[in-house]
């Protein structure tokens, strides 16, 4: 089904890619984007200090601009014209999709090769990325968007389609669970720091609004499970982890997805513990907590889901990566 949305979201990807690199395949630049939305509006002034910050938090776990891209792409498209739409989560930016560069085994990217993918990070604008004057221009048409997002990137791909529908193909939703009600105590555990307090050499030109995790101890007690990651992967993490807003905090969430009706797959780990406080083996109307998902997208005929053995919230680094990327391209390639 097209849409004056999606014909704008295919020519803007294809834009994308009409530049490319002869030694590498990663692009990365800044995308003027003009936004019309219906926005909220936080009636909060943003906290003078580190007391009113965690005694905001505390309460509320009680109850136009440029946006920096990153364009990755395989030498041949597949047969379907395919491009993936990644988009990040909380703590992250767009080198969530391709941890540890070329060769990881935590690289998603590289899971498809043939495929193209374009990462877009949706934090903050990059001011020093600039188009190197070596890249050729060469436009690629696509026939197909797959949207794939991670946490709070899962729940912005999910406010798309909630508005405006079959503007995705399809959807890979990763670490999303939105009906296990653990997320005011997951946010709390986060230990959300001001971030130009917690890192000042990365973060001290950010206003007092940018909030980051306070330590190690809560990235894995948010995104890893014990004895299924590689400790060096946890500290890699940690020293890359990136601000997140208030704004991006307190305007998560939404209503049911009425008017998508294509492909949906959803991949949580087991253990995850944002949405299912560790045991997403937990029933809920009879199923657990990722099938019971399919609530929020009741006009989906064509669900599925996987759910990675002893993995947390942070899906692409685990040892059981990996194997999560194989059934998602697997998935992809069988629409």
């Amino acid at each position: 089904m097209s849409s004056p949305l999606k014909t704008t979201l295919i020519l803007f990807l294809s834009f994308l890619t009409s530049l490319t690199v002869a030694r590498s395949n990663c692009v990365e630049t800044l995308l003027p984007v003009s936004i019309a939305a219906n926005n909220t509006e936080i009636k909060l002034a943003a906290p003078r200090n580190q007391q009113e910050l965690t005694d905001l938090i505390t309460r509320i776990s009680s109850q136009t601009s440029n946006v920096t891209s990153e364009v990755q792409t395989g030498k041949t498209l597949d047969a379907a014209n395919t491009v993936e739409l990644a988009i990040h989560g909380f703590g992250f930016d767009h080198s969530y999709w391709n941890f540890g560069g070329t060769g990881s085994k935590y690289n998603y990217v590289e899971a498809a090769p043939p495929r193209w993918a374009c990462h877009l990070n949706l934090r903050q604008a990059c001011a020093a990325c600039e188009v190197p004057s070596h890249w050729k221009a060469r436009r690629k048409h696509f026939n197909r968007v797959v949207g794939v997002g991670h946490s709070y990137g899962s729940v912005t791909l999910f406010g798309l389609v909630e508005k405006y529908g079959n503007v995705l193909d399809a959807m890979v939703l990763t670490a999303f669970a939105p009906l296990g009600g653990f997320a005011f105590s997951a946010f709390a555990a986060v230990g959300w720091t001001i971030a130009s307090v917690g890192d000042p050499k990365r973060f001290g030109s950010l206003p007092s609004s940018y909030m980051i995790s306070e330590g190690l101890s809560n990235d894995q007690h948010s995104f890893f499970r014990y004895g299924n990651y590689e400790p060096a992967v946890l500290r890699s993490a940690f020293n890359a982890r990136e601000a997140s807003t208030l704004g991006e905090v307190l305007s998560a969430g939404g209503g049911p997805a009425l008017n998508y009706t294509n492909p949906l797959l959803i991949v949580t780990g087991d253990k995850d513990y944002p949405n299912c406080g560790g045991n997403c083996y937990q029933k809920f109307s009879g199923v657990n907590l990722v099938e019971a998902s399919k609530v929020v997208f009741p006009a989906v005929t064509k669900f599925a889901t996987y759910i990675p053995a002893e993995t947390g919230h942070g899906n692409n680094l685990h040892l059981s990566a990996p194997e999560a990327y194989g059934k998602i391209q697997d998935w992809i390639r069988q629409l």
